[in-house]
């Protein structure tokens, strides 16, 4: 029996939306019948080496009807008008981390998903819930071997200074430059492992921001943020657009449990011995460069056809973006923010 394949349009072709696009070219689940980029010689261009001849640079792809699922990879700040058309032409949608750059963008896209058709499946893309050491980390908490989580920290230390040549050949503007927020656009990569881990939702933040490294950026480079969850856990988050070094193995992590400690990809069990010096182990993960565009994709494809909840829904990706987001709030209000639950 051949299984249905979802047809699938790709909007935004930077990095991130030619990735996704190869990845369907190789899914049995998905057929690629469309492309739109706002640059007709980008569109053009993918479109020779993807073999679609659908090609779009406006709204169109939107009212296509063979267009039954979307791939949202715009900039950062520029995810909100396609996900709404989307929505609003009835189709399931994937799209890219953060949702949005402001807390009320935020909250329109959810009260927009709230009133769409049910059957509808949303995908955000925090891609590192499906890195498989992610995963193991994430399976050994649920299992309980790490006891009760009480602080954890992340960090998204990396050296993004080559985005100040990225300018737009269509607009002649740099996104990154005059919009994208570090602990937003990155910091929100280890506050969605921390709280997928941890399985609670964060309720309050503090933050301290400078802007020393990237001068060229409108807005601050560096920002460290204290999240606390509704258990009380504590969890810090520190965002670095301009560190003069490479990114950080693993981002950093580290989960701190009554039974279990894990440094980066190294998990340590005591169980309810106060031992002082566990041993550390690999923890039993494939090691995998780069992104899993593959499984991210795959999840969500599996979502539409079986009708299943993919693993990163609106609420739960939106619930990452908005702490982010209010976290860049406290900074600038010097005080601890409140952050309201979605769910």
């Amino acid at each position: 029996m051949v299984q249905r394949r979802v047809k699938v349009g790709i909007v935004g072709l930077g990095h991130n939306g030619l990735a996704h696009a190869r990845c369907h070219l190789k899914s049995g689940k998905s057929e690629l019948v469309a492309l739109c980029d706002r640059n007709p010689d980008l569109v053009q261009k993918a479109g020779e080496e993807l073999g679609v001849t659908k090609l779009y640079s406006g709204d169109a792809i939107f009212a296509d009807p063979e267009v039954e699922a979307i791939s949202i990879n715009t900039g950062d700040s520029q995810h909100v008008d396609p996900f709404l058309k989307a929505l609003a032409a009835g189709k399931h949608v994937l799209v890219e981390k953060p949702l949005a750059n402001t807390s009320d963008d935020v909250l329109r896209m959810v009260a927009a998903a709230d009133a769409a058709d049910r059957s509808l499946k949303i995908q955000v893309g925090y891609i590192l819930r499906f890195n498989p050491v992610y995963e193991a980390i994430h399976k050994a908490a649920a299992e309980g071997h790490l006891g009760n989580i009480f602080y954890m920290e992340a960090d998204y230390v990396h050296n993004l200074l080559y985005q100040k040549n990225k300018t737009d050949p269509v607009t002649g503007h740099n996104w990154y430059l005059e919009h994208e927020l570090p602990m937003v656009g990155g910091g929100s990569h280890p506050l969605d492992i921390m709280r997928w881990i941890k399985g609670k939702e964060v309720t309050s933040v503090w933050s301290y921001a400078n802007h020393v490294a990237f001068p060229e950026m409108a807005n601050d480079d560096c920002m460290v943020s204290l999240f606390r969850f509704e258990d009380g856990t504590i969890a810090k988050v520190a965002a670095l657009y301009g560190p003069r070094c490479s990114m950080a193995p693993y981002y950093n992590l580290r989960v701190y449990g009554t039974a279990g400690t894990v440094e980066r990809d190294q998990i340590a069990i005591s169980g309810d011995t106060e031992e002082v010096h566990p041993e550390f182990t690999p923890v039993q993960a494939d090691r995998q460069a780069g992104h899993p565009y593959d499984t991210e994709v795959d999840d969500w494809l599996e979502a539409i056809l079986t009708d299943s909840p993919p693993r990163t829904d609106i609420k739960d990706g939106a619930a990452s973006t908005l702490a982010t987001l209010i976290a860049v709030e406290a900074a600038k209000a010097g005080k601890e923010l409140q952050i309201p639950k979605l769910r």
